[in-house]
């Protein structure tokens, strides 16, 4: 139990970046049996802001969602917009600053470790994860090890403000939100193993595998995604952050993985990728499927599969009509969480 939400483990968290599930409401969560989601901290922070989530009590009024709800920090969206040259940001002890634009002002915003627990609280996310550092794998030795050093300052500093929300608001262990403290280190396993010692210690409610999960060769690095779950205790669940393809979801629940999140299955289904299985797709763009009145998948029980043809999917996604979105969305989720639900059987047969 989280907050009064019962959670069965593992989990898949389709993300809700801004809000929203690209295309997707609250009814069409529920039918493709998403049980939670991830939003994202800095992009609440810029719209619609703090203000307006405290007074409506957070995100998930908003959304009129009521699952499980992840905030993450923010800090890897900043730190991917400052390595794409999209933003000029300084990174200091203090926290990352920049410039962006707010209700229409330009602003110059110092993004700490606290700002970022305060607009969580704002948010009032269930799971809630501490600023931390990130670098992508091409950055060298002392980089890495300087993101480590700034991951564990603000990581502790994130962890005060936390348990000082806690008690401004009078929340309880039952009802408080629990803590991510998120492990970087690159693909250094001295580091990581140096940043999770040290997380530990400071003893947070989950830890999460931080970083890019894809190595410099463009491969997924599946050494350092098993070597950083062992790093951890197993009495307090992993997450396997921007962890979303199906074998590696497999593979994640083998090495002690618990939460997943991704942009995958939506992305994917934006662009006319369908899932079958995990390792076989249905292309909806190619003409063979304009006179073809099976659904995606045969054995597939999700909304869509039950109520429209793939001739009708064709059609929808070559006059590029939203609702094509919507109904390739319903069905990737359904696939994901049919996925899970699997793995969670796998892993009560094994005990």
């Amino acid at each position: 139990m989280i907050r009064g939400k019962r959670v069965k483990l593992p989990i898949f968290l389709p993300d809700a970046t801004r809000a929203v599930v690209r295309s997707l409401d609250s009814c069409d969560l529920a039918l493709s049996h998403t049980e939670a989601i991830v939003v994202n901290t800095f992009h609440l922070f810029s719209s619609p802001g703090v203000e307006l989530l405290t007074k409506l009590g957070g995100v998930g009024e908003l959304m009129n969602y009521r699952g499980l709800i992840v905030s993450d920090s923010g800090g890897f969206q900043i730190m991917s917009l400052f390595h794409q040259k999209k933003l000029s940001a300084k990174i200091s002890r203090q926290g990352i600053e920049f410039k962006w634009r707010l209700k229409g002002e330009d602003k110059q915003i110092l993004f700490t470790p606290e700002l970022s627990i305060q607009t969580q609280f704002s948010i009032n996310a269930d799971i809630m994860v501490v600023l931390d550092y990130f670098t992508n794998p091409k950055a060298n030795q002392r980089k890495q090890a300087l993101s480590v050093e700034y991951t564990l300052e603000w990581a502790e500093r994130s962890k005060v403000e936390f348990m000082r929300q806690v008690k401004k608001r009078k929340l309880t262990d039952a009802n408080r939100p629990l803590l991510m403290g998120v492990i970087q280190g690159g693909e250094d396993k001295n580091l990581r193993k140096q940043c999770a010692q040290k997380l530990v210690k400071l003893d947070f409610d989950l830890y999460g595998y931080g970083g890019w999960p894809i190595n410099e060769a463009g491969k997924f690095n599946q050494e350092i995604y098993k070597y950083n779950a062992s790093l951890t205790p197993d009495n307090k669940p992993r997450f396997a952050l921007g962890v979303g393809k199906p074998a590696d979801i497999k593979l994640g629940v083998k090495y002690g993985y618990h939460f997943f999140d991704c942009v995958l299955p939506t992305r994917d289904a934006r662009h006319g990728r369908l899932y079958l299985d995990d390792k076989h797709y249905l292309y909806i763009s190619r003409l063979a499927y304009a006179g073809d009145f099976l659904p995606i998948n045969s054995k597939c029980q999700c909304y869509t599969c039950k109520h429209y043809s793939r001739a009708y999917l064709h059609h929808l996604y070559k006059i590029k009509d939203s609702l094509y979105w919507r109904l390739s969305s319903i069905h990737n989720l359904y696939y994901y969480h049919s996925l899970i639900k699997k793995l969670r059987n796998y892993k009560l047969e094994e005990q």
